[in-house]
This record gives structure tokens, C-alpha cells and sequence, in this order.
């Protein structure tokens, strides 16, 4: 009875130390996805950072973009004006040269 009391005894203590080192393992693996966690968060906020980035470069080309087309529509709206304006003046001019005569 004591021989068995003895085995069982060894075969615990050889699964307690079997565990002991499985649990060492796991805390080594454990470190290792925490710092990978870690790393991971850097890398988010760097994305978000990037994307925030992206849409702003977006909106400033688009701005780019509808620049040209601004000027143009400006640039129409000055001629039609020096249009009327000119016209406007020799029509005027005519209009008081013909009350003169």
C-alpha cells in the first residue's frame, strides 16, 4: 500500500511539474499577444491617422479641382458685366449726343 501511495505520489508530482511548465509556457505566450495587442493599437491609431489624412488631401483636391472652374465662371460673369457696362455707355452716350443735337 505505501508502494502505491509512493507511485501516485511521483506521478503527481511528475504531472505538477508537467503543468508547472505548461503554465510558464502559456504566461510566456500570453506576453508575447500583449505585446502584439500593444502593437496593434499603434498600428490603429496610425491608420486612423492616415485616413483622417486621406480625406483631408481629398477635400483639398477637389477644392484643387473646382478652383479652375470657379475662375472660369468668374471670368464669364466679368465679360457679360464689361458687356452691359460698355453697352450700357454708348447707349447712354447716344442718348445724350442725340438730346444735344
Amino acid at each position: 500500500m505505501e508502494k502505491e501511495y509512493l507511485t501516485k505520489l511521483v506521478e503527481v508530482e511528475q504531472r505538477s511539474k508537467s503543468n508547472m511548465k505548461r503554465l510558464d509556457e502559456h504566461d510566456e505566450q500570453i506576453k508575447e499577444l500583449s505585446n502584439v495587442y500593444v502593437a496593434l493599437t499603434k498600428v490603429d491609431d496610425k491608420v486612423s491617422n492616415v485616413e483622417n489624412d486621406v480625406s483631408e488631401i481629398k477635400k483639398d483636391l477637389k477644392d484643387i479641382k473646382e478652383k479652375p472652374s470657379k475662375n472660369w465662371d468668374n471670368l464669364k460673369w466679368l465679360i457679360v458685366t464689361r458687356d452691359c457696362n460698355s453697352s450700357s455707355g454708348f447707349l447712354f452716350g447716344k442718348i445724350r449726343v442725340i438730346g444735344k443735337e
